[in-house]
């Protein structure tokens, strides 16, 4: 009972001490815009550039609550269908902070992205930290793409990966009770060795996926599919050797970004940026759910689950 209580304390004790941080963090923030901008702005209005912010791994809906940070490509689709019919909206710059995620997710984001690029809407792509596989995939769609000097791109390809346990179980003599309508129902189960068929079956997927990614970056970056073979087999790459091999069209900041977007699309410098805003109080509370989401990064491959197909890098 003794042993249990204190559990209990020390798991409380490093809820608490997450809260803090969360809470510390957002204060930081508040505190760096308050120096940085007017205290009361003033509302833009007029033709501009629209910010949208793609962070973290990419799936089809992001966490539900009332305080959840809004992302999953649900959610950007969403942002670029408003974007799309604000006529005030002359360009777009994607902000992109992610390793990849879900072929299917990034499938829709890139598939509305040229959409609005068949509509004549400059969209340029900014790269942070990290732009690789879904990530560039995303950015390909876009006319034009920005990336700092080390930010990590590339890693173009397609991956799934599931655990072997089966040696384990056999140490502690457990057993899996599969009941299945087909030999392939259980394919990838960590209890067993994965047969030559599943192994066959799974890397067709993977290598139509795969074809599908050079495809659509030879289409968004108006190249020759053969061009891009020889560097897309998973490796990555900082800025500058992504501009070598003609994957990105710039180095720079996301400012340079900004400054790229309306350039092309004949504005003034001094044209209006648009971009959702959080409160301080969503910012405390949205960070708050995404470390009990998972959404820090601390640990994540821990938790991955394995039964999945994506344009990712795996860090």
């Amino acid at each position: 009972m003794e042993r249990q209580r204190k559990i209990i304390v020390a798991i409380l004790a490093l809820l608490a001490l997450i809260a803090v941080i969360a809470v510390v963090d957002v204060g930081l923030k508040i505190e760096k815009k308050s120096k940085t901008d007017i205290a009361l702005k003033m509302p833009q209005f007029g033709p501009g550039v629209a910010v949208i912010r793609i962070e973290g791994t990419i799936e089809m809906s992001g966490p539900r609550g009332p305080f959840a940070d809004p992302s999953g490509a649900e959610y950007v689709i969403k942002r670029l269908d408003e974007i799309e019919k604000d006529s005030n909206i002359k360009a777009v710059v994607v902000r992109i902070n992610s390793p990849g995620g879900t072929v299917a997710a990034t499938q829709e984001i890139y598939e509305k992205i040229w959409k609005l690029r068949k509509k004549n809407i400059i969209l340029v792509a900014s790269m942070g930290d990290v732009a690789a596989s879904g990530g560039y995939y995303i950015a390909s769609a876009c006319n034009y793409i920005v990336a700092n000097y080390g930010t990590i791109t590339g890693s173009i390809g397609v991956i799934t990966m599931s655990p072997n346990l089966k040696r384990l179980f056999d140490k502690f003599g457990i057993q899996m009770n599969v009941i299945k309508s087909g030999k392939y129902k259980d394919i990838l189960s960590t209890s067993r060795d994965m047969t030559a068929e599943e192994r066959s079956l799974l890397q067709e997927m993977i290598d139509l996926s795969y074809n599908k990614f050079i495809k659509d970056i030879a289409l968004g970056r108006n190249m020759n599919q053969e061009d891009i073979r020889p560097v897309a087999d998973g490796r990555v790459m900082n800025g500058e050797t992504a501009l070598k091999n003609k994957l990105i069209d710039q180095l720079g900041t996301f400012e340079d970004a900004i400054l790229k977007a309306k350039e092309l699309a004949a504005l003034d410098e001094d044209a209006p940026v648009y971009e959702r805003e959080d409160s301080p109080f969503q910012e405390i509370f949205g960070s708050l759910q995404n470390v009990f989401n998972g959404k820090t990064g601390i640990g994540s491959e821990l938790f991955y689950n394995p039964h999945k197909i994506e344009y990712r890098y795996m860090q």
